[in-house]
């Protein structure tokens, strides 16, 4: 295996550290720190205490809103600096109390990878995003330069210098957010769900990289993550939330009861095997289909795929396969050029957008790409009010959609106000009220812990059992095993398998040319290493 590449420049030298790197204090020192946010009356953080060695790693896990995110928000100085609310306690970050010292300044110290990846990506090339935050330090370009490859390389990116950041897929946006943090080269680094939208085999390749990096620079990790499975061996201490407490903190191996607990872990697949029927015609045809973002490079490739009615389909594959594209040409979001697609025989070019919508639902990968009302309501409302239902029967699709999603105390907020989590479940409700012939779900539990996910993906099964068409984009093999009875596999542009679900896990040498593992916690970042050899 070659060595992990070193930066040009040199690593920031926390205060508490002395020349020779051992450690003269602690990266993280927290003492009863309680948070509410302003507008609302309960606590998001209670009475939370927590300190972290420098060069250590930890895992911050709990169901959604236990108040990780606003965990990772306290530390980099985003509260109470930018967020308005109620804070007590204190926050102690490498050497710095984060309430007297500006964000920008503890931005040298703490690198902050957020849970959208869009939010944080600024740049119209990788490179010049990459670029933006050593500027502001004011780094010289020749060494700005110099990092970029190197960087890029940490995070399977290699090579992207001059690709457009907004034509990444979500996993590859993911990858950049975390290459444009370490390029600003933190003491310290806090990533809120950084593997969500990978792969399994990126997941294990991205913890490889940053455990390395961890052992070569001293980096203290703080990691947001639903699944610890596969990592464990490079986590040093696990932090359990629980509506804003910690209910249990210690080392990976002294909290292993915890992993079945709902909203920790999520539970054994159950593999559906029932066979789609398919005496009845396709709903969806797509044929001999082609498309590039330009003309150079085909991003797919002659894809020929049939959805029939009662299909549940899993369509699966690395970052960067062309799953997401594939889908937005099924109602019309990308206008279909070379080659056909039918929706009922009828080509979809024929249809407009909105008509089309109405039977072709589609979920996001980002639900804030959809969410633009200023009510929950509202949002549900929304669609049926365009489908042009009474109100009546707006009200009563609203009432019982509320009540299947959890979502009922939330009637009135504003979904901005909520965390990722909410918002996922908000667009998947939004989407559900319609009842669309087709629905395109573009990895819907992104953000969510155990609970949330089996919630929506029992909505969603319910919307199949009553006659829609699945298709589901998504890395996580259990939960597609779980539900879905047909697996689409795709790499590289190309369809590489299209199978009942159950042959279709056994085709092992292909989920593993796909970047998928039939268990993705026998996949550790050890075993990425190994990949490199």
């Amino acid at each position: 295996m070659s060595p992990l590449p070193l930066f040009h420049t040199g690593w920031f030298m926390p205060e508490n550290w002395s020349k020779n790197g051992q450690s003269m204090g602690k990266a993280l020192d927290l003492s009863q720190v309680s948070f509410k946010y302003k507008g609302t009356d309960t606590f998001a953080l209670v009475d939370v205490s927590w300190s972290l060695a420098p060069g250590e790693c930890a895992v911050i896990m709990g169901p959604s809103a236990s108040g990780k995110t606003t965990l990772c928000r306290c530390l980099n100085g985003l509260i109470p600096q930018a967020l308005e609310g109620t804070l007590t306690g204190d926050i102690v970050v490498a050497g710095k109390d984060v309430s007297f010292f500006r964000t920008q300044t503890l931005a040298k110290d703490v690198g902050f990878v957020m849970q959208d990846p869009e939010a944080q990506i600024v740049g119209r090339t990788v490179f010049e995003d990459l670029a933006f935050g050593p500027r502001n330090l004011l780094v010289p370009a020749r060494e700005i330069a110099q990092k970029i490859p190197e960087v890029l390389s940490l995070v399977g990116l290699a090579g992207y210098e001059n690709r457009s950041a907004a034509d990444l897929s979500g996993g590859e946006k993911q990858r950049l957010a975390i290459a444009g943090i370490l390029a600003m080269e933190p003491s310290i680094l806090i990533l809120d769900e950084p593997a969500s939208e990978l792969d399994p085999a990126g997941r294990a390749d991205l913890y490889f990289h940053l455990d390395r990096l961890r052992q070569l620079k001293k980096l203290t990790l703080v990691i947001v993550e639903q699944k610890i499975e596969g990592i464990q061996a490079m986590v040093d201490r696990v932090l359990v939330l629980e509506k804003g407490r910690v209910i249990s903190q210690g080392r990976p191996e002294d909290l292993k009861h915890l992993w079945a607990q709902p909203g920790i872990r999520p539970g054994i697949p159950n593999r559906h095997t029932d066979s789609p029927p398919r005496d009845t015609p396709a709903c969806l045809e797509v044929n001999h289909l082609d498309f590039g973002y330009t003309p150079e490079t085909l991003v797919l490739k002659d894809i020929n795929l049939s959805v029939f009615p009662w299909d549940f389909t899993a369509l699966m594959g690395h970052n960067g396969a062309g799953k997401t594209t594939l889908v937005k040409h099924l109602n019309g979001l990308i206008p279909c050029g070379a080659g056909t697609i039918l929706f009922e025989g009828k080509d979809i070019n024929r249809f407009k957008i909105k008509a089309l919508a109405r039977s072709v639902g589609f979920i996001f990968q980002n639900p804030d790409h959809q969410i633009f009302e200023t009510s929950v309501e509202k949002e549900i409302a929304f669609g049926l009010a365009n489908m042009g239902c009474s109100k009546d029967e707006i009200a009563r699709t609203v009432d019982e959609t509320l009540e299947k999603t959890g979502l009922e105390s939330f009637r009135s907020r504003h979904p901005f106000t909520l965390g990722k989590g909410m918002r996922q479940m908000i667009a998947v409700a939004a989407i559900v009220a319609l009842n669309p012939r087709v629905l395109v779900v573009d990895e819907p539990t992104t953000g969510l812990d155990a609970a949330g996910s089996s919630l929506i993906m029992d909505l969603i099964q319910g919307l199949h059992a009553n006659g829609t068409a699945i298709l589901l984009i998504t890395h996580d093999l259990s939960l597609a095993a779980r539900y879905a009875s047909r697996l689409v596999v795709m790499g590289q542009g190309e369809i590489l398998l299209d199978d009942h679900m159950e042959k279709g896990l056994g085709k092992t040498d292909v989920l593993q040319r796909a970047g998928l593992l039939p268990d993705s916690s026998d996949f550790s970042p050890a075993k990425a290493g190994a990949l490199h050899d």
